[in-house]
């Protein structure tokens, strides 16, 4: 029944319009998907870095074994109508399936790491969306979403919910992404809330900086980001994250390119995955960067900044975002590749 809905309500996906080195339009589904696959695996994968093994030391049971009740808890934190990964197995098929299929699921991540047999779950499924307001044919210009596998969700969200009681440890007041009960929502009504208690002040000054960081979970240091954890996590709940960040591979999906051309990254961590809200912790040292007094210039409007955007107009004269750059460069023993991509602050008075 399941299959026949999606069926029925599917809707096709056009490719996207790619244009070639000499700027020719690419109608080729062949050729459009190599330069994609080209294109994203400069940005995830770097021969500098080394690959992670999924597997360390012998192999051994989890100290706190994965059980049932677990499983469907995960599952039934699955979203419906999403689109499937790689192994084509929709969330609707887990969260209506038998108990049985709950003990299953938990029997085969428990023998994964006993007795550290590969389950080839790490395929992730790229499809490709054209970015807002930006021309059409360069593949830089395209934004990437990765379709994965319905059980690598689902052992992420275990991983997750064990880990969140110490996460949460790491994590300011200020942050909301990846939290229970939080949302951007919040940040966005304290900013509009902080700026109107201001207007209303006679002796107050405020800046309000907002900085958009490009790359931000695409440019982390796997390794290093191990090294980090393991002052945080427990052995199995490392185990289980060394897991899901080895042998993680891409295929981009193109209408008429049918054969595979996967590539192995070793570079960033999904987004949203059960890593997001341990690096949303490590987030927090950017506080401590941008705290200190800066000399923002007394402008009485938005100021827009655009460091790679073509259309920026009066561009005013500040040292705001170098000074930001200068302190993203500093951050560079942690291995975040950042930049600024867009930035604005706004003087209320």
């Amino acid at each position: 029944m399941f299959k026949a809905i999606k069926i029925i309500n599917k809707k096709r996906l056009d490719n996207p319009k790619i244009n070639d080195e000499e700027g020719k339009h690419v109608t080729n589904p062949k050729l459009i998907k190599q330069i994609i696959t080209e294109h994203f695996q400069s940005k995830f994968r770097d021969e500098d870095y080394e690959d992670i093994e999924p597997f360390k030391g012998e192999s051994r049971p989890l100290s706190k074994i994965i059980i049932s009740n677990e499983v469907r808890e995960c599952i039934n934190k699955l979203n419906y109508g999403r689109a499937p990964g790689k192994d084509n197995i929709c969330n609707e098929y887990l969260k209506h399936a038998p108990p049985v299929i709950d003990e299953q699921i938990a029997n085969i991540f428990n023998n994964t790491f006993e007795s550290h047999e590969h389950l080839g779950i790490n395929e992730g499924l790229l499809i490709t969306i054209p970015k807002p307001e930006k021309p059409k044919g360069p593949p830089s210009n395209l934004r990437p979403i990765t379709l994965l596998n319905s059980v690598r969700q689902v052992l992420s969200t275990i991983v997750l919910n064990r880990i969140r009681p110490r996460v949460e440890k790491y994590v300011s007041n200020s942050q909301s992404g990846f939290r229970p009960n939080r949302s951007t929502s919040d940040v966005v009504w304290a900013h509009r809330w902080i700026t109107a208690k201001v207007l209303n002040a006679t002796e107050v000054k405020v800046n309000i900086t907002g900085i958009d960081m490009s790359a931000a979970f695409d440019t982390i240091n796997r390794t290093k980001l191990l090294k980090i954890l393991r002052d945080i996590i427990d052995e199995d709940e490392l185990r289980i994250n060394r897991f899901l960040l080895s042998e993680t591979t891409i295929d981009v999906k193109i209408n008429g390119a049918n054969d595979p051309m996967p590539f192995t990254t070793n570079i960033g961590t999904p987004q949203g995955g059960s890593l997001s809200p341990v690096l949303e912790a490590r987030w927090t040292l950017f506080g401590h960067v941008l705290r200190r007094d800066r000399n923002i210039p007394a402008n009485k409007a938005m100021l827009l900044y655009f460091s790679d955007n073509k259309r920026a107009r009066g561009r005013p004269q500040t040292t705001l975002p170098i000074t930001l750059n200068k302190d993203l460069k500093n951050m560079s023993p942690q291995n975040w590749n950042l930049q600024l991509r867009q930035t604005w602050i706004l003087y209320a008075s």
